[in-house]
């Protein structure tokens, strides 16, 4: 019997603040350091290892050293790009460490002559185990590949096959990636022993029709909608699959590495001085120590505007009572004074995302990719670009050649296999 980890969607390098970029790293090395005692032959990591291709390096340096920990244990990585890590204008951390013998890229192959892309298998030395894949790519480009992939060869090939990929199953798409595009079940090539997916950041394990289609989900989270499910019991970790010449078991290790407390409150038909006063009795009232706190708070008030309500005051007395961090979202809460210029929304992604599609129509241009839905995702992706911090250390110059370049990539000015 063999054994092989499946992980995906760490994004070391996700959040702005210091003490969640930590924890994403934690959750990394706590999965890695459960590969070591449970002596997996290899591990297979889905995409986005990394939340850009060029990350913060202290963190990158920090993955590393944990990687060569498995790798002098003789366990092997085996990866494809994820939607994050992957740059067609610059080289991404993940050829690095490729180049350097820590990974090894299963997305080999070409496009022939007569359009069909053909990928070759990588053969794990000691398992013999077959790899191949499909990376992700920014705005689904991924879904070319698909459609135009030889999965006859890949089916004709015996032995035990992993298939590793990133982005969504058309038959498995969670509810809150209902607009993402996505491949349909029937491009996957058939006859693999197991399908290795990554980008959802929800466990799922999907039997049917034959195929062992995996998502492990994201090991800590990338934003505070990944946040708030953990808050609310949302089990995060990765699989660990026994296998021979078929697969024996599928088990899921769960990994946590910080307990939550989660602070809801409904300010509908409250003025601000109530609703200030009802937030200062309930965080008088939690234990917020050693916790990540999340607190949001929705609704139109009756009176007052958003900005009487203080809540770094709510956010100091958390901190002060030793909460490891806390989150505020209160991007739905408005005002009745000020309806008409509210933009309603779950957080600010969602704001974003409806201004984009109520100013879209506006713009006049020639490019299909620049109107309608596709618009509206090319324009959400560039101003995530333009938003990016300047990382510390980094001169002004390499920080807007860094930023010229990641939005000629997400524009697809420049696009290659």
């Amino acid at each position: 019997m063999y054994r092989f980890a499946h992980l995906s969607d760490i994004h070391i390098g996700a959040f702005r603040y210091p003490l969640l970029q930590k924890l994403v790293l934690k959750a990394f090395e706590k999965a890695i350091d459960v590969c070591i005692k449970m002596r997996v032959d290899f591990i297979v990591v889905s995409g986005d290892l990394f939340d850009s291709n060029i990350p913060d390096m202290t963190l990158a340096n920090s993955a590393v050293i944990k990687i060569r920990e498995a790798r002098d244990k003789a366990i092997r990585f085996y990866v494809v790009y994820g939607s994050h890590d992957f740059s067609p204008t610059q080289t991404s951390i993940v050829d690095l460490l490729e180049s350097a013998g820590l990974f090894k890229k299963v997305t080999k192959g070409k496009i022939k002559e007569e359009g069909k892309l053909e990928l070759e298998f990588h053969t794990d030395e000691w398992t013999k185990a077959k790899l191949c894949g499909i990376s992700g790519r920014r705005r689904g480009i991924e879904k070319e590949y698909f459609k135009i992939l030889n999965r006859e060869n890949l089916e004709r090939e015996d032995g035990f096959k992993i298939f590793v990929f990133h982005g969504p199953i058309s038959e498995y798409k969670p509810e809150y990636l209902a607009e993402a595009e996505s491949v349909p079940l029937s491009t996957l090539p058939k006859g693999f022993n197991y399908y290795a997916g990554g980008h959802i950041h929800e466990k799922f394990l999907g039997e049917e029709f034959g195929y062992n289609i995996a998502y492990p989900g994201t090991l800590f989270g990338a934003d505070y909608r990944d946040l708030e499910k953990n808050a609310k019991g949302q089990e995060r970790g990765f699989f660990i699959v026994t296998f021979s010449d078929k697969v024996e078991n599928i088990e899921f290790v769960p990994i946590s590495v910080c307990n939550y407390e989660m602070i809801e409150y409904d300010a509908n038909g409250k003025d601000a001085n109530s609703v200030q006063s009802d937030l200062l009795e309930i965080v008088s009232h939690v234990e917020p120590a050693d916790k990540l706190v999340l607190v949001k708070v929705a609704g139109e008030m009756s009176g007052g505007k958003t900005s009487d309500i203080d809540f770094q005051r709510i956010k100091r007395i958390l901190k002060d009572r030793k909460a490891l961090e806390v989150l505020l979202n209160y991007q739905r809460l408005t005002s009745k004074e000020y309806a008409a210029i509210k933009v309603a929304g779950k957080d600010i992604h969602e704001i974003e995302e409806r201004l984009f599609k109520e100013n879209i129509g506006i713009v006049k241009v020639s490019d299909p990719k620049l109107k309608s839905e596709s618009g509206i995702k090319l324009s959400r992706e560039l101003l995530n670009v333009l938003k990016e911090a300047k990382k510390e250390n980094e001169a002004k110059s390499s920080y807007e050649s860094r930023i010229v370049s990641q939005a000629i990539d997400t524009l697809g000015i420049k696009e290659v296999f």
